[in-house]
Protein backbone atom coordinates (compact mmCIF):
# COMPACT_ATOMS: atom_id res chain seq x y z
CA UNK A 1 0.00 0.00 0.00
CA UNK A 2 1.13 3.57 -1.42
CA UNK A 3 2.23 6.37 1.29
CA UNK A 4 -0.71 7.80 0.08
CA UNK A 5 -3.19 5.28 0.66
CA UNK A 6 -1.85 4.51 4.44
CA UNK A 7 -2.55 8.98 4.86
CA UNK A 8 -6.26 8.21 3.62
CA UNK A 9 -6.83 5.29 5.26
CA UNK A 10 -5.90 6.74 8.62
CA UNK A 11 -7.35 10.05 7.92
CA UNK A 12 -10.67 7.35 7.71
CA UNK A 13 -9.87 5.57 10.67
CA UNK A 14 -9.73 9.10 12.41
CA UNK A 15 -13.04 10.77 11.12
CA UNK A 16 -14.81 7.21 11.92
CA UNK A 17 -13.64 7.25 16.04
CA UNK A 18 -14.48 11.22 15.79
CA UNK A 19 -17.60 11.12 14.41
CA UNK A 20 -19.42 7.51 16.30
CA UNK A 21 -16.78 5.45 17.85
CA UNK A 22 -17.27 4.58 21.58
CA UNK A 23 -15.18 3.49 23.87
CA UNK A 24 -15.33 0.83 26.12
CA UNK A 25 -13.01 -0.97 29.01
CA UNK A 26 -14.20 -4.29 29.78
CA UNK A 27 -16.97 -4.36 27.54
CA UNK A 28 -17.47 -4.73 24.02
CA UNK A 29 -20.68 -2.79 23.71
CA UNK A 30 -20.19 1.00 25.45
CA UNK A 31 -23.31 2.94 25.39
CA UNK A 32 -21.48 6.02 26.25
CA UNK A 33 -18.61 7.68 24.93
CA UNK A 34 -16.59 6.22 27.81
CA UNK A 35 -17.83 3.23 29.44
CA UNK A 36 -15.87 1.35 32.53
CA UNK A 37 -17.52 -2.01 33.00
CA UNK A 38 -17.11 -4.15 36.60
CA UNK A 39 -18.58 -5.78 39.27
CA UNK A 40 -17.79 -6.81 42.43
CA UNK A 41 -18.13 -7.55 46.25
CA UNK A 42 -16.41 -6.44 49.07
CA UNK A 43 -12.78 -4.79 48.75
CA UNK A 44 -13.23 -5.18 45.25
CA UNK A 45 -16.14 -3.71 45.03
CA UNK A 46 -14.71 -0.31 43.54
CA UNK A 47 -14.38 -0.72 39.77
CA UNK A 48 -12.46 2.23 38.55
CA UNK A 49 -9.44 2.99 40.37
CA UNK A 50 -7.87 6.96 40.26
CA UNK A 51 -4.69 7.22 41.81
CA UNK A 52 -5.47 10.94 42.31
CA UNK A 53 -8.24 10.34 44.87
CA UNK A 54 -6.43 8.09 47.61
CA UNK A 55 -5.52 8.87 50.91
CA UNK A 56 -1.86 9.25 49.66
CA UNK A 57 -2.30 11.97 47.04
CA UNK A 58 -5.70 13.34 48.07
CA UNK A 59 -5.87 15.13 51.64
CA UNK A 60 -9.57 15.34 51.92
CA UNK A 61 -9.61 11.30 51.69
CA UNK A 62 -9.60 10.58 55.32
CA UNK A 63 -8.47 6.48 55.27
CA UNK A 64 -8.31 3.95 53.09
CA UNK A 65 -11.76 3.13 54.43
CA UNK A 66 -13.25 6.51 53.85
CA UNK A 67 -16.80 6.27 51.54
CA UNK A 68 -16.83 9.82 50.85
CA UNK A 69 -18.93 10.89 47.54
CA UNK A 70 -16.77 12.01 44.64
CA UNK A 71 -17.94 14.89 42.56
CA UNK A 72 -16.98 16.28 39.45
CA UNK A 73 -16.33 20.29 39.83
CA UNK A 74 -16.85 23.24 37.33
CA UNK A 75 -14.35 21.72 34.88
CA UNK A 76 -14.95 18.22 35.10
CA UNK A 77 -12.46 17.46 37.21
CA UNK A 78 -13.07 14.72 40.01
CA UNK A 79 -12.71 15.47 43.33
CA UNK A 80 -13.30 14.49 46.73
CA UNK A 81 -15.68 17.21 49.16
CA UNK A 82 -13.68 17.95 52.28
CA UNK A 83 -15.63 17.61 55.12
CA UNK A 84 -14.49 19.97 57.41
CA UNK A 85 -17.58 21.30 59.24
CA UNK A 86 -19.13 17.88 60.80
CA UNK A 87 -20.24 18.99 63.77
CA UNK A 88 -19.12 22.39 64.64
CA UNK A 89 -20.69 23.70 67.32
CA UNK A 90 -21.01 27.34 68.96
CA UNK A 91 -21.54 28.42 72.38
CA UNK A 92 -22.32 32.40 73.12
CA UNK A 93 -20.72 34.26 76.24
CA UNK A 94 -23.50 34.65 78.25
CA UNK A 95 -26.26 36.17 77.56
CA UNK A 96 -26.07 40.38 78.15
CA UNK A 97 -28.64 41.65 80.18
CA UNK A 98 -30.90 43.43 78.11
CA UNK A 99 -33.55 46.04 78.88
CA UNK A 100 -36.40 45.33 76.74
CA UNK A 101 -39.14 48.32 76.92
CA UNK A 102 -42.47 47.65 77.06
CA UNK A 103 -44.57 46.56 73.66
CA UNK A 104 -41.20 46.24 71.97
CA UNK A 105 -38.52 43.29 70.91
CA UNK A 106 -34.87 43.33 71.32
CA UNK A 107 -31.80 41.71 69.55
CA UNK A 108 -30.14 39.66 72.44
CA UNK A 109 -26.91 38.20 70.71
CA UNK A 110 -26.68 36.72 67.28
CA UNK A 111 -23.83 34.19 65.90
CA UNK A 112 -22.58 34.16 62.39
CA UNK A 113 -21.16 31.08 60.65
CA UNK A 114 -20.73 29.63 57.21
CA UNK A 115 -22.23 26.60 55.95
CA UNK A 116 -19.82 24.98 53.16
CA UNK A 117 -22.65 22.61 52.49
CA UNK A 118 -26.34 22.30 52.67
CA UNK A 119 -26.82 21.49 56.53
CA UNK A 120 -28.54 20.22 59.81
CA UNK A 121 -28.70 23.55 62.19
CA UNK A 122 -29.82 23.32 65.55
CA UNK A 123 -30.08 26.30 67.99
CA UNK A 124 -31.48 26.59 71.46
CA UNK A 125 -30.88 28.60 74.13
CA UNK A 126 -31.61 29.08 78.21
CA UNK A 127 -33.39 32.64 78.50
CA UNK A 128 -34.01 34.06 81.67
CA UNK A 129 -37.33 36.74 81.66
CA UNK A 130 -37.63 39.45 84.51
CA UNK A 131 -40.23 41.87 85.07
CA UNK A 132 -38.79 45.29 85.53
CA UNK A 133 -42.21 47.66 85.89
CA UNK A 134 -41.64 49.73 89.24
CA UNK A 135 -43.68 47.80 91.60
CA UNK A 136 -45.65 46.02 88.91
CA UNK A 137 -48.62 48.57 89.44
CA UNK A 138 -49.91 48.49 86.18
CA UNK A 139 -49.54 44.82 86.13
CA UNK A 140 -53.10 44.13 88.57
CA UNK A 141 -56.06 44.20 86.24
CA UNK A 142 -55.93 40.62 85.32
CA UNK A 143 -55.29 40.70 81.77
CA UNK A 144 -52.83 37.70 80.10
CA UNK A 145 -49.02 39.70 79.53
CA UNK A 146 -47.58 37.91 76.61
CA UNK A 147 -43.26 37.84 76.46
CA UNK A 148 -40.98 35.53 75.46
CA UNK A 149 -38.63 34.78 73.03
CA UNK A 150 -37.49 33.54 69.41
CA UNK A 151 -35.30 33.59 66.45
CA UNK A 152 -34.34 35.25 63.73
CA UNK A 153 -32.35 34.78 60.88
CA UNK A 154 -31.04 38.47 60.34
CA UNK A 155 -28.42 37.62 56.85
CA UNK A 156 -29.08 34.92 54.92
CA UNK A 157 -28.23 33.76 51.18
CA UNK A 158 -30.05 35.38 48.65
CA UNK A 159 -33.83 32.34 48.63
CA UNK A 160 -33.77 32.08 52.00
CA UNK A 161 -36.25 34.38 54.49
CA UNK A 162 -34.74 36.40 56.94
CA UNK A 163 -36.53 38.78 59.64
CA UNK A 164 -39.03 36.17 60.33
CA UNK A 165 -40.20 34.61 63.50
CA UNK A 166 -39.33 31.00 64.10
CA UNK A 167 -38.76 28.65 67.37
CA UNK A 168 -41.11 30.40 69.33
CA UNK A 169 -41.44 30.29 73.02
CA UNK A 170 -44.13 32.87 74.33
CA UNK A 171 -45.68 32.63 77.82
CA UNK A 172 -49.09 34.08 79.02
CA UNK A 173 -48.80 35.36 82.37
CA UNK A 174 -51.91 36.73 83.91
CA UNK A 175 -52.58 38.03 87.83
CA UNK A 176 -51.24 35.36 90.19
CA UNK A 177 -53.67 34.61 93.45
CA UNK A 178 -52.80 37.52 95.88
CA UNK A 179 -54.27 39.80 93.48
CA UNK A 180 -51.16 42.29 93.97
CA UNK A 181 -48.71 41.18 91.62
CA UNK A 182 -47.72 39.72 88.43
CA UNK A 183 -44.85 37.89 87.13
CA UNK A 184 -42.51 38.28 89.85
CA UNK A 185 -39.27 36.55 89.66
CA UNK A 186 -37.21 35.18 86.93
CA UNK A 187 -38.62 33.10 84.22
CA UNK A 188 -36.35 30.62 82.54
CA UNK A 189 -37.39 29.49 78.91
CA UNK A 190 -35.52 27.61 76.36
CA UNK A 191 -36.60 28.60 72.94
CA UNK A 192 -35.06 25.70 70.08
CA UNK A 193 -35.74 25.17 66.48
CA UNK A 194 -34.43 22.82 63.61
CA UNK A 195 -33.36 24.17 60.01
CA UNK A 196 -32.48 22.75 57.15
CA UNK A 197 -30.55 25.50 55.44
CA UNK A 198 -28.52 25.66 51.79
CA UNK A 199 -24.73 27.01 52.02
CA UNK A 200 -23.92 30.32 52.48
CA UNK A 201 -23.30 32.84 55.25
CA UNK A 202 -25.65 33.49 58.12
CA UNK A 203 -26.16 35.37 61.13
CA UNK A 204 -28.34 33.84 63.33
CA UNK A 205 -29.99 36.31 66.20
CA UNK A 206 -31.57 36.02 69.65
CA UNK A 207 -34.75 38.33 70.59
CA UNK A 208 -36.59 38.71 73.27
CA UNK A 209 -40.18 39.97 73.60
CA UNK A 210 -42.79 42.31 75.95
CA UNK A 211 -46.72 42.27 74.50
CA UNK A 212 -47.72 44.20 76.48
CA UNK A 213 -47.53 48.02 76.31
CA UNK A 214 -47.42 48.37 80.60
CA UNK A 215 -44.67 45.52 81.01
CA UNK A 216 -40.82 46.37 81.27
CA UNK A 217 -39.05 43.27 80.94
CA UNK A 218 -35.22 42.36 80.67
CA UNK A 219 -33.16 38.93 79.64
CA UNK A 220 -30.55 38.13 82.15
CA UNK A 221 -31.49 41.12 84.54
CA UNK A 222 -31.29 40.96 88.38
CA UNK A 223 -28.58 41.31 90.70
CA UNK A 224 -26.16 39.41 89.07
CA UNK A 225 -25.46 37.72 85.23
CA UNK A 226 -26.61 34.11 85.11
CA UNK A 227 -23.76 32.00 83.43
CA UNK A 228 -26.06 29.45 82.49
CA UNK A 229 -28.09 31.84 80.28
CA UNK A 230 -26.25 31.45 76.63
CA UNK A 231 -27.16 30.16 73.07
CA UNK A 232 -25.76 27.44 71.40
CA UNK A 233 -25.27 26.76 67.64
CA UNK A 234 -24.76 23.07 66.30
CA UNK A 235 -24.46 22.30 62.16
CA UNK A 236 -23.94 19.03 60.82
CA UNK A 237 -23.39 18.62 56.55
CA UNK A 238 -26.90 17.11 55.47
CA UNK A 239 -24.60 16.15 52.13
CA UNK A 240 -21.32 16.67 51.08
Amino acid sequence: MTSKKLNMAAIAIQISVCCCAQIGINTTAPQQALQISGSGTGIAQPVIRIDGLNSTNNPAHESTSSTKRVFADANGTLVIADNTQTNKFYTSVSLPNTAIPAGTERAVTSQTFTLDYPSIVHVEARVGITNTSVNSATLVDGQARLFGSYYKLTAAPAGVATNTAFGQVIISHSTISDGNTQLNGQYYIEPRKDLYLPKGNYTLTLYGYSQNSSMNIAVNGGSALQTSQKMMVSITPANY
